[in-house]
């Protein structure tokens, strides 16, 4: 993704300048760490984002690109590993059950986006075959 490293290294600096403000006012190692520790964890995972992938610091729309590719209205399964990390996570906090509602909805999650993948391949290769044709 162009430009995708920009609003992380963003949120980045904005942390920073509170963590500023956390060691100036406040004075406990605790708190005054943590802030320092998130500030160190976004920027690396921006400078991670941004090493992965150069194109990931410019500004502007991508490259065109000639060849095919599919490209997914919608994804249930997105939806439902996204819902099973909530479900868990308050699992862990409140609930047993929610916790292995939250695993089990992974797994269906995991299996719905394995069929969708499968589904693209074939498209994919359906599409391709009937432009070799023309």
């Amino acid at each position: 993704m162009r430009g995708g490293a920009i609003p992380i290294l963003t949120w980045g600096t904005i942390l920073l300048v509170l963590a500023v403000g956390n060691w100036v006012w406040n004075g406990k190692a605790v708190g005054s760490g943590a802030a320092s520790a998130a500030v160190l964890i976004v920027y690396t995972f921006g400078a991670a984002v941004w090493l992965a992938r150069r194109e990931a610091i410019r500004r502007g729309p991508p490259r065109r690109r000639t060849e095919d590719e599919a490209v997914p209205q919608a994804s249930v399964a997105a939806m439902v590993i996204g819902l099973s990390a909530g479900c868990a996570l308050f699992g862990l906090a409140w609930a047993k059950f929610l916790l292995y509602f939250g695993i089990a909805m992974f797994v269906l999650g995991v299996g719905r986006l394995i069929v969708e993948r499968r589904a693209e391949r074939a498209t994919r290769r359906q599409v391709l075959g009937e432009e070799e044709r023309r």
